[in-house]
């Protein structure tokens, strides 16, 4: 007999619920990315150890590069064209975030994701311009560290990627965008505890990520999570799962009555536009 959406939904929503971290599978094609991560969170890891784990992979090869040659870290406009002299440039902390970027453009890109693909390039792309968004907003008006504010916001979604993912095993789910999109929504906090809990990503990024949805009320934002929020805010790319979701309120227009000063924080993105730029596409693209 064939499965109802709100059938799958409910199976979906199961299956998710009781899965234990230790349970979560991730494609095997991620394994070469996720030894990345891995290495470079070694603390006793040196310049020359890491350039040549980076050189390993070609693609994040490329991304460190053309990290080190942008606008936001080559202001001076003097490029680099080797890995150790890019890595140098660069540092531990940004590579972790472009390891960690592959690892979510992989997981994109598998085929479990065929079926909701437009779905899972918007959530992409709205992730690349937060990270990016909160990466400046923290250098221009916190001392709250920006690469750990950028590294947060890539993951900040990766449940909802991961789920993605799951839902291939529930094909009557995926005939129905909304329904998919209010049952990835309910279950977002939960599995992307699981999900950046499995990846042994620090306690500091997922309390981050899960404070995201809400917002502290002062300006300049006081945490990471705030951060993140307010580049949710004033990203340009629209959350595609809240779009279809018509119980979720558009945080922007609650932001200004919880003390959001939004004027200032378009002041900043307008001045730092150039460097907002190179940033999104050193992560977005290969």
């Amino acid at each position: 007999m064939t499965q109802s959406i709100h059938e799958a939904a409910e199976g979906f929503r199961n299956a998710l619920a009781g899965a234990k971290i230790g349970e979560l599978s991730f494609p095997t094609n991620l394994d070469a990315s996720r030894r990345v991560l891995r290495a470079v969170e070694n603390p006793d890891l040196g310049v020359n150890d890491l350039a040549k784990i980076v050189v390993s992979e070609p693609l994040l090869s490329a991304k460190v590069v053309r990290l080190a040659n942008s606008v936001a870290l080559n202001p001076g406009n003097n490029p680099v064209r080797d890995v150790v002299q890019a890595v140098l440039r660069v540092g531990m902390a940004p590579i972790k975030s472009l390891a960690m970027v592959l690892i979510v453009d992989q997981l994109r890109h598998t085929q479990r994701h065929s079926a909701c693909r437009d779905l899972s390039n918007r959530l992409w792309e709205r992730g690349v311009h937060v990270a990016a968004l909160a990466y400046v907003l923290a250098r221009k008006l916190t001392r709250i560290n920006a690469d750990e504010v950028m590294f947060a916001g890539i993951v900040r979604d990766l449940g909802r990627f991961y789920m993605l993912s799951r839902a291939a095993d529930y094909p009557a789910l995926l005939q129905d965008k909304v329904v998919l999109a209010e049952t990835i929504n309910d279950l977002a906090d939960p599995v992307t505890e699981k999900v950046l809990g499995a990846l042994n990503l620090p306690a500091s990024v997922m309390d981050a990520v899960l404070a995201s949805r809400n917002y502290g009320g002062t300006m300049p934002p006081a945490t990471m999570g705030d951060l993140l929020f307010v580049a949710s805010v004033v990203s340009p790319r629209p959350d595609p799962f809240d779009e279809l979701d018509a119980r979720v309120t558009p945080v922007a227009d609650g932001a200004a009555a919880m003390g959001l000063d939004q004027s200032l924080v378009t002041e900043v993105i307008s001045a730092s536009g150039d460097e907002i730029y190179s940033i999104v596409i050193a992560l977005e693209e290969y």
